[in-house]
This record gives C-alpha cells, sequence and structure tokens, in this order.
C-alpha cells in the first residue's frame, strides 16, 4: 500500500506542479526507486533503454511522418469539401461534415490533438461564418476529435498491442466499430441541436461536382484500405504497414500534390518532434512500470477489486470510472504506459477478452482528451477558436453523455469490439 501512495502522491504532485509528463513520471521513477531501496543507477538506466527497444514501437515515427506528409500536401481541405458534398444538404450540414470529415482524417493521422488542430482551424471558423453559434463549433469540433485514436491506423492501438503484446492488427479493427459507432453517435446529436436551433443547411452539390470532388479526396481514402487489407491479407504487419504508408505518402506528396523537397525538411522536423516526445513518455513510463511490477502492484490491487466483487459486470464498470477519473488528470499516451500493465492481469482474471479491454481502454481515456482539468484536446481548440475554456466545456457536457453512452455499448457488448478481430486467425 505505501508503495501505492508514493507512486500516486509524486505522480499528481509533480502533474499539478506543471511538470512535462515525461519527466513528472521520470521524477516518480526516482522516487519510488530510492524508496523500495533500490539505488543502483544502472537498473533504471536499462530500464529506459529498454522501454523503446521494442520492435512494433518502430510503427509510430513511421504512421507520424506519413501523417506529417498527408497533413502538409492539403489533404484536409480535400477531406472537409468530399464530406461536405456527401452530409452539407443534411440540417445543421456544416456540423455533420465536422463529425465525418473527423472519421475519415483519423484513417490518415490517428491522433485527436491532429484532428483537432489541422480539421477545427478551417472548420470552427467555416461554421461560425455560416451561422453557428461558435461554443457548438467549437464543442463539435473538439468531441469528434476523439475519433482520431480509435478508428485505425491508430498510435494508441499500437502502443497498447506493444505493451501487451497482443496483436495490433486486431486491436485496430477492433477499434473500427467502436469509432464509427461514435461518429454515428455524434451526427444523430448534431441533427438534434441543428433542428433545435434552426442552424442552416449547406449548398447540395450536383453528381459532377460530386466526381470532381471526390477525384481530389480519393488519395486520403485508399491509404486506410492499403493499411488494413495488406494487414488483412498477410501481406505486412502492423509495423511494417507504418513504413508501407510512409512510401505511400511520398509517392502521392511529389507525384500528386507536387512538394517541393525543400518542403520535407519541416515536414521531417514535425515529425522527430512528435516522435521523441512520445519516447520520451514510453521510456520513463516503462521504467516506472517495470517497479511498480517489483513492487506486485498488480498483485495487490488484484486482491483488493477481488474482495470488492468477482463479478465481471462490476469490475467492468469499476474499470471504466477509473479510466475516467485518471483520463481526468493524465493524458491518453502516458496513462496507457502506465496503466497496461497494472489493469491488464487484472482484467484476465476477469475473463476479459484482451482485445475488448483494450479498445475500452483506449476509448475512455481519449474521451479524457477532452475533459478538464488536463484534456489536451479542450486547450487546442479553445486556442483556436478563441472562446474560454468554460464555455467550451458547458456546451460539452451533453456530448459527454452522447460518447459515455457508447462507451457503455462497447463495453457490455463486446460482439460490437470482437466480430471485425474474428476474421483474423
Amino acid at each position: 500500500m505505501e508503495v501505492i501512495l508514493i507512486f500516486l502522491g509524486s505522480l499528481i504532485g509533480f502533474t499539478v506542479l506543471g511538470v512535462p509528463i515525461g519527466f513528472a513520471i521520470g521524477l516518480t521513477t526516482v522516487i519510488l526507486m530510492f524508496a523500495m531501496g533500490m539505488t543502483d543507477a544502472m537498473v533504471l538506466a536499462r530500464r529506459l533503454i529498454t522501454g523503446v527497444d521494442i520492435y512494433t514501437l518502430l510503427a509510430i515515427p513511421f504512421f507520424m511522418l506519413a501523417g506529417e506528409i498527408l497533413n502538409k500536401v492539403g489533404l484536409v481541405n480535400d477531406i472537409l469539401k468530399f464530406s461536405s458534398a456527401v452530409v452539407g444538404r443534411i440540417k445543421g450540414g456544416l456540423a455533420a461534415v465536422n463529425v465525418l470529415a473527423s472519421m475519415l482524417f483519423a484513417g490518415i493521422s490517428g491522433s485527436a490533438v491532429a484532428d483537432a488542430a489541422a480539421l477545427g482551424s478551417l472548420e470552427i471558423p467555416m461554421m461560425e461564418k455560416d451561422g453557428y453559434d461558435k461554443p457548438f463549433s467549437s464543442a463539435i469540433t473538439a468531441a469528434s476529435s476523439v475519433i482520431g485514436p480509435i478508428i485505425p491506423p491508430s498510435i494508441p492501438m499500437i502502443i497498447l498491442g506493444s505493451l501487451a503484446q497482443i496483436s495490433i492488427a486486431k486491436l485496430f479493427l477492433g477499434g473500427a466499430i467502436p469509432g464509427i459507432l461514435i461518429g454515428l453517435a455524434l451526427l444523430g446529436y448534431s441533427f438534434f441541436i441543428a433542428k433545435k436551433r434552426n442552424y442552416p443547411v449547406s449548398k447540395a452539390v450536383n453528381f459532377k461536382e460530386f466526381i470532381e470532388v471526390f477525384k481530389n479526396t480519393v488519395w486520403a481514402l485508399i491509404l486506410p484500405l492499403i493499411i488494413l487489407g495488406g494487414i488483412l491479407g498477410g501481406l505486412f504487419t502492423a509495423t511494417e504497414a507504418g513504413a508501407v504508408a510512409v512510401i505511400y505518402a511520398v509517392i502521392i506528396s511529389f507525384a500528386v500534390y507536387k512538394v517541393k523537397v525543400k518542403d520535407y525538411i519541416d515536414i521531417l522536423k514535425g515529425a522527430a518532434l512528435s516522435t521523441g516526445v512520445v519516447m520520451l513518455v514510453c521510456a520513463a513510463a516503462m521504467a516506472l512500470t517495470w517497479f511498480l511490477a517489483v513492487a506486485q502492484l498488480p498483485q495487490i490491487l488484484t486482491a483488493i477489486l477481488m474482495n470488492i466483487t468477482k463479478n465481471k459486470l462490476i469490475f467492468l464498470f469499476v474499470l471504466n470510472v477509473l479510466l475516467f477519473i485518471v483520463g481526468m488528470v493524465i493524458d491518453l499516451t502516458p496513462a496507457l504506459f502506465l496503466l497496461t500493465p497494472i489493469l491488464l492481469p487484472i482484467s484476465n482474471v476477469y475473463g476479459i477478452d484482451p482485445i475488448h479491454f483494450g479498445v475500452i481502454m483506449v476509448a475512455n481515456l481519449c474521451i479524457g482528451l477532452i475533459t478538464p482539468p488536463v484534456g489536451t484536446v479542450l486547450y487546442v481548440t479553445t486556442s483556436i477558436s478563441k472562446i474560454k475554456l468554460e464555455v467550451l466545456i458547458k456546451e460539452l457536457v451533453p456530448m459527454y453523455l452522447v460518447l459515455f453512452i457508447v462507451l457503455m455499448l462497447i463495453t457490455y457488448v463486446p460482439f460490437t469490439v470482437l466480430w471485425l478481430p474474428s476474421f483474423i486467425k
């Protein structure tokens, strides 16, 4: 119990003080190491190195680079035009465009922050100009961006699969239907609000215009199909899929979008910075979880939970509450590194499928990206829209309820997660 208190006290303390999460985890590791009487610095050094020396983690810089390239070439504009052509004509069309664009962009970026930053800077002014309230425009942008890390390819799924030693391909497929369900739920909510507030309808496009828009967007739509098709067909692994995504992005950037070689300087810098942040968190978190494992924290928590309930359904609810609370104070990536090695063995005791557990975990922690006080997407959205945080949160409250309902659906109806992965042997 002492280990738990030191771990939580140190990590929460550093987070409250505003220490960057990678360093907060590292400092917590050092404190825990000395508290356990393990003063050999080489042990910590080895844990930091082995924490990132994992083959499957190579997929992260690949997918980040591919996303950076495709974002640079201007596919965001094409995705918005295509989304508008598909759903813009319904009531509250631009809100629906916002959600559909996030679903399509998720197949490229795998990141909620990238979604909110790339799409939000275009969507929010566009919606406001068309007569939408700025708070609603900002809120639907933030809420729909959480689809990014759920629909494949997903960087959090790669991290979780690497940590838990479970199939990343199955996690990718497991997140597909939940991501679509979240998108459909937000589309329904947007339609309801549009009717209630009498938001405008976008101009319809004719068939010829639709084909023209589709021609420009097809390059964005093909990439997820290549990745999933290649993985399902056994042509390459999830890690190799990242390399394929980069090759594809480079080819179309030169052949279709006429990107110049000098533009790749900024592209490579952006991808390197994003990768460096993730890998720093990875190294520190993997070291911390090793010390927690030595202290038998998973076994302690399993015993506590088994004394509370042996019911699988009750445990799933407790798991969701715990993840939601953690997601409010710790960002998605470090939360995955910290909690997966602890919670996965406990979920195994309750007989929960690892793929089901993984998707629940990622989906729940994604909601944390738009909840205060640490929701990263909240701050990205407020910086773009220039509205107060409390105004944005007030508009998001009913959307939290919509997301929670979908979360309960994928939690208690495992078929929604496990059906597609069942096609992989």
